[in-house]
């Protein structure tokens, strides 16, 4: 599907009735992020609308040279949501860089967000002085070696924490087809954070709707995990968890207590509304 917004034609997936859910991936890959991790819970589930996006210059959505700054895609998104959802209250769910986004859309439209759900989440500017955890791989299974060797797989296992034949299918069609994928402008604000302004109102943000903040224990990304814990004195509905065996694909890595704990957050929302 495509709605046109500020000029864009923005590209996204829905499935399902009810109480519409905003999924925002990270970064490099396109919505399918999202929809292979979350679809296999929600699919039986009744009641949720669930509305996966491709941002600009990712998957099938183009990026005009304007954009230059991330408060640009808050901005985008936020008319998104007034075209796509309306005016009806809605759930959030952000991993990495799509949970550094949605932090933005608290902030602009938090009112109108019922609970947000933040996968491995980039939350604000590294500090230098971070320490990350190091690169390591748990578990792998023996069949790995036996699998062609190629760049997908190559991707795979520098991010995998527990490797296994299954997590790499997972990999190649919820993750790979994204990287992929043409994009139009990867490189205008690619290091470049909220301005200063919105960073600033997102360092005094306060959420006390239902929240989950999910974190991997061997996440070596730029992410990292304790970053997130930081959110827990302004979000008093979140749980915040750090998961062994999990990095930063820890939906793919630790699959049962990933879709635990969305089970978990999405109670806690119904016990709320």
């Amino acid at each position: 599907m495509k709605c046109y917004i500020q000029g864009i034609a923005v590209h996204y997936e829905e499935y399902g009735e009810g109480k519409p859910i905003l999924f925002i991936h990270g970064w490099g890959p396109d919505n399918r992020m999202m929809s292979g991790c979350f679809e296999p819970i929600f699919k039986d589930k009744h009641g949720y609308r669930r509305i996966y996006v491709d941002l600009p210059s990712f998957g099938q959505t183009p990026a005009p040279a304007w954009i230059t700054t991330h408060d640009h895609m808050v901005d985008i998104l936020c008319d998104f949501v007034d075209t796509v959802i309306g005016d009806s209250n809605f759930l959030l769910a952000g991993c990495s860089y799509g949970g550094y986004l949605s932090l933005g859309l608290i902030h602009k439209m938090g009112k109108r967000i019922d609970g947000a759900f933040f996968l491995v989440p980039a939350v604000d500017v590294r500090d230098p002085n971070e320490v990350l955890p190091e690169r390591e791989i748990i578990w792998k299974s023996e069949h790995m070696d036996l699998i062609e060797k190629c760049q997908a797989l190559d991707y795979y296992m520098n991010m995998a924490v527990v490797a296994s034949p299954e997590g790499y299918e997972r990999w190649l069609t919820d993750i790979q087809p994204g990287l992929n994928a043409k994009t139009d402008a990867l490189g205008a604000y690619t290091e470049i954070h909220f301005s200063p302004e919105m960073q600033d109102a997102i360092r005094k943000l306060t959420y006390h709707k239902p929240t989950c903040i999910l974190t991997g224990r061997q996440d070596s990304t730029s992410v990292g995990y304790a970053r997130a814990y930081h959110l827990t004195e302004r979000f008093p509905r979140a749980t915040y968890a750090v998961l062994d065996c999990g990095g930063h694909i820890l939906q793919i890595d630790n699959e049962p207590l990933f879709q635990a704990l969305v089970k978990d957050w999405i109670w806690r929302v119904e016990l709320s509304n």
